[in-house]
């Protein structure tokens, strides 16, 4: 019988440990520094009821938000995500783009987005209303 040994590279180490680092760190984020409501527009109606961060292929980091709407009315509004680093500081927060949303009355949705830097460790999700496309 071949005896089989295996082990992990310092590469391999720090993919497998990547997730649950990064599972830690957004466990330590409360839920109201997830969302900057620009503006003050949808504080008392959206919150972040669940989030996990996972690493796709090519190690960048991947949210998963779901977003609660706590009123009986449809709403639409625009969202993006910022990503920072291990010290809070955004990465990329005007390059990223505002996503349009409508969200029912007392439902939920899920919001996804990738990190464009593997450095980056945390992330807040911008809510705003929607705006006006100007020509």
């Amino acid at each position: 019988m071949k005896q089989v040994l295996s082990y992990l590279t310092p590469t391999g180490a720090v993919r497998l440990a990547m997730p649950m680092l990064l599972s830690l760190v957004l466990a330590a984020c409360s839920s109201s520094s997830l969302i900057d409501y620009r503006g003050g527009a949808f504080e008392d109606d959206i919150e972040v009821d669940k989030t996990s961060l996972s690493l796709v292929e090519g190690g960048l980091p991947q949210a998963r938000a779901v977003l609660k709407n706590d009123t009986s009315k449809e709403l639409k509004f625009e969202y993006k995500f910022v990503w920072l680093d291990t010290e809070g500081v955004p990465l990329d927060e005007t390059d990223r783009p505002w996503r349009s949303a409508k969200l029912a009355g007392k439902d939920r949705m899920t919001v996804t987005g990738t990190a464009p830097f593997d450095r980056a460790r945390r992330f807040q999700i911008q809510i705003r209303e929607p705006q006006e496309i100007k020509k």
